[in-house]
């Protein structure tokens, strides 16, 4: 994957991509690793020789944030036995308190001999996969205790959830662990380790209130829902200042991990709920002539740290403004991709904001990338409106007219418009009194209430208020008769204040 990038995507493009890409094929390999190694114990049971060479590979390829090496923390470990012979009971407490409505659905799943890493969700979860889960969740007690022992003042907590107790958010937590392991109990429990120390030593959970300097602002935007109800995570990568940015390696990752932090706590770790992000890449203004060492060696430590510490957290990728050749070279070669990886990702052109908008509601989109969503300082014009908006397509030579509101009697309204990518020939809207016509001969019946000619993306949302002094219809026309090849997207909505 990382040649055919490379080959056929310039290298500052294919940073992120690269970043998103490497963490979902490397989690495929590390499959594929594991179910040689253990037709490899079927053959030869010399379990404790396997098992000493497991661990001994595991220290040579220990990596702490910054390039900190980690092996030592991993001889500790070869000397306490590891985490195997550990045994629980057959289901969790957490389980066993909470039947209800899942119990029918985890009966019948639950005849199965094999835990399955598809079922290692709490809603889904069989006999099987619980037994799993009680054995890691015992493994966890000692694993939380032994962390604490090395830094006294951390807080056992994972985003927000104290893995002392048990609970439904920390059993969902666990599987997260589990299926990163596909279902390994062992090298689910030296996972949850390392990343507990990771965030210890780190000191993670402060992150996410921390002071940033200036060059590591204004690139991101935690919102959502997504049409799948995941968090979404927005970055803007053409609006950085690589040298900045990428100029100290720790300190990029750490201003990643703020970033992530973040919209891992919007998460609420719940049975049947999102456990994973939709994250949004936006490629404007990102330059196509080269790639830095310090861009490439930023990326690779932060993908690292994500692979490492932030199990099963990568729901949906999205790629926005990404130029149209590079999309299809992408789709061209995106074959060699498993389709489960492939499934996760989504490549948008230049200007595709009916695309995103499949995938994310407009109101949930940043303003900069063609949406309704607006910056946190216009705390008033966001608040202002809820009603869904409308998308309209508006093909070359020809114009749309939508109703936005319908008044069964005298009131005031607020209503906001915009095109969402290019320039539109003009917009008008208008109130009709009920029993009147939008028809051409019968125009001036209505009342003007806001017209422009021309009407550039640019300028983003348009808004206004309105009162009308009878029922009727206010109504609103995009013209795009002035592009002879291009449709354009808009959005409009209104509704009673």
């Amino acid at each position: 994957m990382a040649q055919l990038a490379e080959a056929f995507v310039p290298p500052s493009l294919a940073a992120p991509l690269l970043a998103a890409t490497t963490h979902a094929t490397a989690r495929q390999q590390q499959r594929i690793r594991a179910s040689s190694l253990q037709r490899s114990s079927q053959a030869a049971p010399a379990q404790g020789a396997g098992a000493a060479t497991a661990t001994a590979a595991a220290v040579a390829a220990a990596t702490t944030l910054g390039g900190r090496a980690a092996a030592q923390r991993r001889r500790r470990r070869l000397t306490t036995g590891g985490l195997t012979g550990c045994h629980a009971a057959r289901r969790v407490m957490s389980l066993e308190n909470g039947a209800g409505e899942d119990a029918p659905t985890r009966r019948a799943i639950g005849h199965q001999s094999k835990a399955e890493r598809e079922n290692c969700y709490l809603h889904k979860l069989g006999e099987a996969e619980a037994q799993k889960l009680a054995e890691l969740r015992a493994m966890a007690t000692s694993i939380v205790a032994g962390v604490l022992e090395e830094w006294p003042s951390w807080r056992p907590e994972l985003w927000g959830i104290d893995m002392r107790e048990r609970s439904e958010a920390s059993d969902v937590l666990l599987l997260k662990f589990l299926r990163a392991a596909d279902v390994d109990v062992g090298r689910a429990g030296e996972r949850l380790r390392d990343t507990l120390r990771f965030r210890a030593e780190e000191k993670i959970g402060q992150l996410a209130g921390a002071n940033l300097p200036d060059h590591f602002l204004g690139h991101d935007i935690i919102s959502g829902p997504d049409v799948d109800g995941r968090p979404v995570m927005i970055s803007r990568y053409g609006q950085m200042d690589n040298d900045r940015v990428f100029g100290d390696t720790d300190a990029f990752v750490k201003y990643r991990l703020q970033v992530m932090e973040k919209a891992m706590a919007e998460l609420n770790f719940a049975s049947g709920e999102p456990e994973d992000l939709c994250q949004v890449h936006d490629y404007s203004g990102v330059s196509l002539l080269f790639k830095t060492p310090e861009v490439k060696a930023g990326v690779a430590a932060m993908t690292k740290v994500f692979s490492d510490h932030y199990p099963e957290t990568k729901g949906k990728t999205i790629f926005v403004n990404f130029p149209g050749v590079f999309s299809k070279l992408f789709q061209a070669f995106s074959v060699f991709i498993p389709e489960r990886t492939r499934k996760k990702f989504l490549i948008l052109a230049e200007d595709d904001q009916e695309g995103l908008f499949r995938q994310i509601s407009p109101t949930k989109v940043p303003e900069a990338l063609g949406g309704l969503l607006r910056p946190v300082e216009d705390a008033e014009a966001r608040a202002q409106l809820t009603a869904t908006p409308q998308v309209v397509t508006v093909g070359p030579r020809t114009s749309r007219e939508v109703d936005l509101l319908e008044f069964h009697e005298p009131g005031q309204s607020s209503w906001e418009l915009r095109v969402c990518a290019l320039d539109l020939s003009s917009y008008e809207l208008r109130f009709f009194p009920k029993g009147s016509s939008s028809g051409s001969s019968e125009e001036a019946s209505g009342e003007i209430v806001a017209s422009s000619q021309g009407l550039k993306a640019s300028e983003g949302v348009i808004s206004g208020t309105f009162r009308a002094s009878q029922a009727g219809t206010l109504r609103c026309r995009f013209n795009n008769e002035s592009s002879w090849l291009r449709s354009k997207t808009c959005l409009c909505r209104a509704q009673l204040s």
